[in-house]
């Protein structure tokens, strides 16, 4: 990169001397060809390099082709107005000696690049040698023009040019210029010379003419004359030196005047500068900011009027932001007038210095007419504007604006000064717009994380490095019960259990030790009511604007409710297995008892009563009703069995077992009633609740083998909100509360949540089958209720049961008696089963009813046999789930063929069924296998007799 060398006032003496001496040369152009910014040379603080000076020589002789005007250039140093400075330097000084020897040490003000050393030869004759620097390439003009300079300060003293010597010069192959300058001493000196050698020839001569003549009078006669000379000369001498002094005096006053003006400027422009700086600092809002600066503006500098203008939010179009010095209408004006950024073709000198980021200075609008828009000119116009400064404001290499100036009253020149000026302003000005609008969008940051932090579901935290707890969201004392104020300074170990602060203290460690962000790591705090929360705990390190870390900041993610559905979900989708499994064995398990009972009625059919193998049939039967019991309670723990819900009041329920249970139990037991006056109805099957009664009342008595009490305990309640026990949630409702309790054994925590599982059972081999507390599992489920199981060994256990109440009334039902009568007939009945063994005795047992049997494995057969003429099929038993042409869908074939036919259908597997779903697709009744003989042939004369009288 080049060498800054030389200071911007040497190439302004050559722009001053031009102007003045040789205005036929277009300066704009000569510093445009030299690369050179008008604003570069009016910043006396800016410095050019060699190679802007050499273009810049370059387009002069390209002009001019005079070599001579450099040289005449220098000794126009005297006359410029951007070396006052140094020319009150030199005058201040009351000879051309002094003088000499101060320009050289002041050199280093205009030029970097050479060393001057300058010496004194006689009272009017001093030697200056210039060395240029190390890499420093001077020029021969460089040379030219430093004779011109030294020449110039001489002439001062003199008004006139002094003599000047050059012996030994760079471009001439010496190692430096050698320069001897000689000027014409001052009148007053000389006078001044010649009065003190007149003194002394006279004191000479009158000393001399005393001691020859030994007389005092000839010695005054030469004395007087001589003396009045001398008074004469010094008269004169003295006259001519105050004479010069005024005159110096005179050019030092203007120029004390001119720089008395100049720091007043400079005062106004540093206080302007500091009080926009304060402002940069303390006013973060734009609107009120820019206005300051524009009121100072006003204040400290010279100009009509002013205005700021800030690119659109999406940079499209200048938008006028605030102003001083307008009319309403011309402000008004400012408002609505478009100035398009996205415009690659708009010349309007605001776009211009936006978009190029350079200063715009036009001395006379009417120098740009020719090359804006007619639009720009009709605004200009508009403004009445004759000359402008618009500069741009840039920050960090991105224009936000623009600032522009003008005198559009006082008419006022600009000048590049002011320019310069408005380019160290526009600066601040971008820094304070940035500032604010950062500060603008961290309040709009934090009004958003406030927003998301109020209104999260989940706890958002920080901590310090520390570990203390900073910050906690509102929503943590949702979810935990501690208030804010509770949880800040706090630890999150102190909200656990012992077992659990590990997990905190490590997921801690690692984000502060290894700064790394942690995500879904399982915790569990314990909300102030002392319940378990279960959370997915995620963390990262805090850092502040400097890169420090300042401790760690992280979610809570609360899924306690989630892992208790999922529990839930898992019990649910576990059992809803075990029912699958259930009920895809009932259908064929109550196939083979209803053969095997078939057979066993056959065979008691042949019996007497006193006939030995009749015990061994009865006891049989008796097996065959049990194995029936326990597919019913499996289809009831399955929930596949349907149940008959009807008003009811479970008080009158557990009364009816109190007796039964007195007299049943063990005297050691104790059986305590605490039943609740007026309590809520409910829909439930009678008969499955009394199981339910029962099954807890047998293993209460199970677990006291050593006595003990049993307690009943019935009220109503109502949940106002959501519950939830354990991952069971229960909805907001009234409900009725039937508990049993005991004081037995109790039960194992582990075994706690199998207990409802089939089968699964504590007790001794022969003394359960696992099977009551999943049937009464199912019975509570398939009455849309809830069971919960609490338990502690050695002191008892506790069942609750929430039952949902209703407003309803109870009402009696009338039961018919059953009998064991066989009901016979002559009818012709088809029987329709895929099993075999169900067909054989199934004919057999309706023959010896007197019936006509024909029989057909599957619903297709059982079509086609209909449809034969001769068949003459009175009634038809047809099995509901058979291979190939279901019982559903063959009794609706068989309804179309003969619509008067009479269906009764059977199944061993009731799921989703329901004797009135039955009927009401046509069939003319429903029974469940396995059934017993009389009780079919009931139902066969039932259906038979009911479309014998309908006819």
């Amino acid at each position: 990169m080049d060498a800054n060398l030389y200071n911007s006032r040497v190439i302004i003496t050559f722009i001053e001397y031009l102007k003045e001496k040789r205005p036929d040369i277009d300066v704009e152009n000569l510093l445009k060809d030299s690369g050179i910014s008008s604003y570069e040379l009016e910043d006396e603080g800016h410095w050019l390099t060699q190679k802007q000076v050499d273009r810049f020589h370059d387009a002069l002789m390209e002009r001019t082709h005079d070599a001579s005007i450099f040289r005449e250039a220098g000794r126009y140093m005297t006359f410029s107005q951007s070396t006052k400075t140094i020319r009150q330097l030199i005058l201040a000084f009351l000879s051309p000696i002094q003088a000499y020897f101060m320009l050289g040490k002041i050199a280093s003000y205009l030029n970097r690049g050479t060393v001057f050393h300058v010496k004194k030869i006689r009272r009017n004759i001093v030697e200056i040698i210039s060395t240029p620097q190390e890499d420093v390439r001077e020029q021969p003009y460089q040379c030219e023009n430093r004779m011109g300079s030294l020449e110039s300060v001489a002439q001062i003293f003199t008004d006139k040019l002094p003599s000047l010597e050059h012996p030994a010069c760079l471009h001439r192959g010496d190692k430096h210029c050698r320069y001897i300058v000689s000027w014409e001493e001052p009148k007053y000196l000389k006078w001044s010379r010649g009065r003190n050698y007149i003194t002394l020839a006279s004191l000479f001569a009158v000393a001399l003419s005393a001691f020859l003549s030994q007389s005092l009078e000839v010695a005054a006669l030469i004395s007087l004359p001589a003396a009045v000379i001398i008074t004469g000369i010094a008269f004169y001498s003295q006259h001519l030196e105050k004479k010069d002094i005024y005159e110096r005096t005179e050019r030092q006053g203007d120029a004390a005047n001119r720089l008395l003006d100049q720091i007043t400027i400079s005062y106004n422009n540093a206080l302007l500068v500091q009080e926009i700086g304060q402002a940069v600092s303390n006013i973060l809002d734009i609107e009120s900011l820019l206005k300051f600066v524009m009121e100072t503006l006003q204040k400290r500098l010279n100009f009509d009027r002013g205005l700021i203008m800030l690119a659109s939010q999406d940079r499209k179009r200048l938008v006028y932001t605030s102003g001083y010095g307008y009319s309403f209408d011309i402000e008004a004006l400012l408002r609505d007038t478009q100035f398009h950024l996205d415009d690659p073709n708009s010349k309007g000198p605001f776009v211009v210095a936006f978009r190029e980021q350079h200063p715009i200075f036009v001395d006379n609008v009417k120098d740009i007419k020719d090359d804006i828009s007619l639009r720009s000119r009709s605004f200009v116009e508009a403004l009445d504007v004759s000359s402008f400064i618009c500069v741009p404001i840039i920050y960090e290499g991105r224009s936000e604006g623009i600032l522009a100036v003008d005198n559009y009253r006082s008419h006022r020149p600009h000048s590049q000064s002011k320019v310069n000026l408005l380019m160290g302003i526009a600066p601040q000005i971008a820094i304070s717009v940035n500032n604010a609008k950062s500060l603008q969008q961290i309040m709009e940051s934090e009004e958003r994380f406030r927003n998301l932090s109020v209104n999260s579901p989940d706890i958002i935290y920080t901590t310090d490095n520390a570990g203390f707890i900073t910050y906690v969201n509102p929503v943590a004392e949702e979810i935990l019960g501690y208030s804010a104020e509770e949880m800040v300074g706090c630890y999150f170990p102190e909200f656990t259990k012992d077992g659990d602060r590990e997990t905190f203290l490590e997921l801690f460690n690692r984000v502060k030790q290894g700064k790394e962000t942690i995500k879904n790591i399982e915790a569990k705090l314990l909300a102030k009511d002392g319940t378990e929360r279960l959370f997915y705990m995620s963390g990262a390190p805090n850092f502040n604007a400097i890169g420090e870390m300042t401790g760690v900041v992280g979610i809570l993610k609360d899924f306690t409710e989630q892992r208790m559905l999922e529990q839930e979900l898992h019990q649910a989708s576990r059992m809803n297995a075990i029912g699958r499994l259930t009920g895809g064995i009932a259908h064929d398990f109550n196939n083979i008892l209803q053969a095997i009972s078939a057979y066993n009625e056959l065979l008691t059919l042949d019996k007497s009563d006193d006939d030995p193998d009749m015990k061994y049939l009865m006891n049989t039967q008796n097996l065959i009703k049990r194995a029936s019991d326990l597919v019913r309670q499996l289809l009831l723990f399955s929930r596949k069995a349907v149940s008959k819900l009807e008003p009811l009041d479970i008080n009158i329920e557990i009364k009816k077992f109190h007796e039964l249970l007195v007299s049943t139990l063990p005297k050691t037991i104790e059986i305590k009633l605490n039943l609740a006056e007026h309590l809520s109805i409910i829909n439930g099957d009678a008969a499955q609740l009394d199981q339910v009664i029962m099954n807890l009342a047998v293993n209460a008595k199970d677990a006291m083998a050593d006595g003990g009490k049993i307690i009943f305990e019935t009220k109503n309640i109502e949940f106002a909100e959501t519950q939830y026990r354990g991952s069971v949630k229960i909805d907001p409702g009234c409900y009725v509360l039937f508990t049993v309790s005991d004081t037995g054994c109790g039960i194992a925590k582990e075994n706690i949540d199998h207990i409802f599982e089939p089968f699964f059972t504590t007790k001794e081999a022969g003394k359960g089958t696992g099977i009551g507390l999943s049937v009464v599992y199912g019975i509570i489920k398939n009455h849309n209720g809830f069971i919960f199981c609490t338990s502690e060994l050695g002191i008892g256990t506790t069942y609750e049961i929430y039952l949902p109440a209703v407003e309803s009334e109870i009402t009696e039902e009338k039961k018919e008696a059953a009998g064991n009568i066989l009901l016979q007939g002559k009818e012709t009945i088809l029987l329709v089963d895929d099993e075999p063994a169900l067909l054989d005795i199934g004919k057999r047992l309706l023959s010896l009813l007197g019936y006509s049997v024909l029989t057909v494995d599957s619903g297709e057969s059982a079509l086609d046999m209909i449809k034969q003429k001769d068949s003459n099929v009175d009634l038809v038993i047809l099995d509901l789930m058979m291979p190939g042409m279901g019982g559903e869908r063959c009794l609706a074939e068989i309804l179309k063929i003969a619509p008067s036919m009479k269906v009764i259908i059977v199944s061993g597997f009731s799921a989703n069924i329901s004797r009135q779903n039955i009927i009401s697709t046509g069939a003319a009744d429903f029974i469940q296998k396995p059934y017993q003989i009389d009780f079919l042939s009931r139902k066969i004369r039932s259906v038979l007799d009911q479309t014998v009288s309908s006819s």
